[in-house]
């Protein structure tokens, strides 16, 4: 009999279909490159990472679309998020009181159950296999 998987391999799953989703969501179907939110700098899908404007991820920021995009190596790594340009830019589209409503909840406690991350995965998956049609690309 086959084990059922845990909480945290699920979400380790569910996190790596996320973040192609995220990068898939923001490339360009041209040129399939996709360009830095916070520098604008135009990299290749593998050279870019999924970034978020809240530091932590922890669980209630994790999987928040609104608040991940596309970042290079360098502001998502090296200058730790490169938060100043990222929000600024987030409030600029969103507005100011969008932005303190997601700080707020980020600080909310969220467990993820098996059924829930198993959803995610199915949902990304549909998701990610949607853009590849839309784009022209094959990415899993």
């Amino acid at each position: 009999m086959k084990k059922k998987k845990g909480v945290r391999e699920l979400k380790k799953r569910a996190w790596k279909l996320f973040s192609i989703y995220i990068r898939l969501k923001y490339m360009d179907a041209e040129t399939h490159t996709i360009t830095c939110y916070t520098c604008e700098r135009e990299m290749s899908f593998r050279n870019a990472q999924a970034g978020h404007a809240i530091g932590g991820r922890t669980n209630s920021v994790l999987f928040d679309e609104d608040i991940v995009r596309p970042q290079c190596y360098r502001c998502n790594v090296a200058l730790g998020g490169n938060y100043p340009i990222f929000v600024t830019k987030l409030i600029e589209e969103n507005g100011l009181k969008w932005w303190e409503n997601k700080l707020r909840n980020s600080n909310k406690t969220k467990r993820f159950t098996v059924n829930e991350l198993e959803k995610m995965i199915e949902e990304y998956t549909k998701k990610i296999k949607e853009l590849e049609n839309e784009k022209s690309i094959q990415v899993l």
